[in-house]
């Protein structure tokens, strides 16, 4: 077998492994940067309403000004994000997409387009979901740590990009 179809078995069977075996796919979610806040007891009911999607190179996840209809945390791989058709940024495994959908009274278009940079493998939360976290006020209150910071998370990487554009164009001699 040669090493392109060894990563895809890998990457094939760890998807499998995911959707089949509850503790394989806890363990995975604990693992990852969004879920650090999140107790176990509350990870482990959360783990059972994920859905695991497998996203193969080019695909999008989200669409931007689309309306969001789930919340995703990558599990393996990363994601390039797009807004105007000029790359915004990358999520990395650990890393939530759509993470407004908690937040909006009602529809709310994502900011956007996410497209896969590889194959990624995302544990996707759809609005059932979300509506059943929502109306726990315990889960959102274990929720609200972990989206609060993924949210501060991007705002400071924003902030670096303002920050390194701002100084780009002073030493250009365009911020005179």
């Amino acid at each position: 077998m040669d090493e392109f179809a060894a990563i895809e078995d890998n990457f094939s069977s760890l998807a499998k492994l995911l959707v089949e075996d509850s503790a394989v796919r806890f363990k995975t979610l604990r693992s990852c940067s969004f879920f650090a806040p999140v107790p176990d007891e509350w990870l482990r009911r959360i783990s059972d309403m994920a859905q695991i999607r497998t996203f193969y190179s080019d695909v999008c996840l989200t669409s931007q000004d689309d309306e969001t209809k789930a919340f995703y945390v990558i599990l393996h791989g990363t994601a390039e994000a797009y807004r105007n058709g000029k790359l915004v940024g990358t999520i990395d495994t650990g890393e939530c997409i759509g993470e407004g959908v908690f937040f909006a009274d009602g529809n709310i278009s994502s900011s956007a387009t996410v497209i896969a940079d590889y194959k990624i493998i995302a544990a996707e939360f759809n609005k059932a979901a979300i509506d059943s976290l929502q109306a726990d006020a315990d889960a959102m209150t274990c929720l609200d740590k972990a989206l609060l910071l993924a949210l501060f998370k991007k705002l400071q990487g924003a902030n670096r990009k303002i920050e390194k554009l701002l100084l780009t164009k002073a030493i250009d001699g365009k911020g005179e």
